[in-house]
């Protein structure tokens, strides 16, 4: 793995909030299940899951190293890909978060989006606060721009 050129960590507390609400009603069956001391194993699986996918998918974090441009989730279990600088054909940049619509699409409200075409015709495509700044990166190690 080559040195980190660039990082960028960001989250979306609305979409923690808007899955609120479900974590509540299961900490209430949680609540009541212990209550009852029956089926608690269920409902505590149910709410553990739930609140992991939910700071798995309300942040994320962009990396780009000389090697590959690395996107994970808020903790890296579910949401997580690499594409290696080699197989990138070209990326375009786009100052709307909502612009871009690759194959593989990370998106959370930013600033812009980067839409990086692989040489095997697939696209991933993810929303940055520093748009101009994951381009310049990108155009440092070699990779075209396209219009």
């Amino acid at each position: 793995m080559g040195g980190l050129l660039y990082e960028e960590r960001f989250s979306a507390r609305w979409v923690f909030l808007l899955l609120l609400p479900a974590l509540i009603a299961l900490g209430i069956g949680l609540y009541m299940t212990y209550k009852t001391e029956e089926g608690i194993w269920g409902i505590a699986v149910a709410w553990i899951i739930t609140l992991l996918i939910t700071v798995e998918v309300s942040s994320f974090k962009l990396q780009i190293d000389e090697n590959s441009v690395r996107i994970r989730g808020g903790l890296g279990l579910f949401v997580r890909i690499t594409v290696r600088i080699e197989d990138i054909e070209g990326f375009i940049v786009k100052h709307d978060w909502k612009a871009c619509g690759g194959r593989v699409h990370f998106s959370l409200p930013a600033r812009g989006c980067v839409l990086l075409r692989k040489r095997n015709g697939g696209t991933v495509s993810f929303s940055t606060n520093n748009p101009e700044e994951v381009a310049r990166v990108l155009a440092t190690l070699g990779v075209p721009r396209e219009p």
